[in-house]
C-alpha cells in the first residue's frame, strides 16, 4: 500500500471533509494548509478571488509533514474564480519539489474547476493519478461520499510504491 498523504486548504469546511473522507480511505495521513492571511470581512470573497485570478501566493504556516516522506500527495482546496486557492498556491510552490505522485480535488460552488484542476497540475509538474472536482450539488445531497470513494481507489490502483515503503 503506498504511503499517502492529504493536504488540504478550507475555507468553508467542504474541502475539509472530503479530505477526512480521502485519508480515511486511503488510511492516509492529513495536513491542514493554514493561511496566515485572514479570511473575514465583507470584502473577504473578492479579495481572495482577485488573489487567485492573479495567481497570488499567500503565507501559510510551515507544514508539520515532509511530502517527500510519502509516495503520493492528494492536495484539495476549493475554487476561487476557476483557480486554486491561494494557499494552496503557496504550499505546492514551497513542497513541489519534495513530491513523487500527486492527486488532486477541488470543491466548488461555480464554475471553473477543470481550469483549476489544470493550473494546480502545471503549478505541481505531474500529471495525476487521479483528479476529482466535487460541486455544490454534490457535497449538498451527499452524493460526494461515493465519488470520494471512486476517486481513493483509482488513486490506490494507480499509486506506485516506493520500495522502501514497507520499512516505513
Amino acid at each position: 500500500m503506498p504511503r499517502c498523504l492529504v493536504a488540504y486548504y478550507s475555507w468553508t469546511g467542504n474541502t475539509e471533509k472530503v479530505a477526512q473522507a480521502i485519508a480515511e480511505a486511503l488510511s492516509a495521513d492529513i495536513e491542514q494548509i493554514h493561511d496566515l492571511r485572514p479570511r473575514g470581512g465583507p470584502f473577504a470573497v473578492a479579495a481572495a478571488a482577485i488573489g487567485s485570478v492573479l495567481q497570488r501566493a499567500t503565507p501559510i504556516v510551515a507544514p508539520t509533514k515532509s511530502v517527500a516522506d510519502y509516495d503520493v500527495v492528494i492536495l484539495g482546496c476549493p475554487v476561487w474564480a476557476s483557480n486554486m486557492a491561494t494557499p494552496m498556491r503557496s504550499y505546492i510552490m514551497r513542497e513541489k519539489s519534495g513530491i513523487k505522485q500527486v492527486a488532486l480535488f477541488c470543491t466548488l460552488g461555480g464554475s471553473g474547476g477543470k481550469i483549476a484542476l489544470a493550473k494546480m497540475t502545471t503549478l505541481c509538474g505531474h500529471t495525476p493519478l487521479a483528479d476529482l472536482m466535487l460541486e455544490q450539488p454534490a457535497l449538498a445531497s451527499g452524493a460526494w461520499r461515493a465519488l470520494t470513494e471512486t476517486f481513493a481507489r483509482e488513486v490506490g490502483k494507480n499509486a506506485v510504491t516506493s520500495p522502501n515503503a514497507a520499512a516505513a
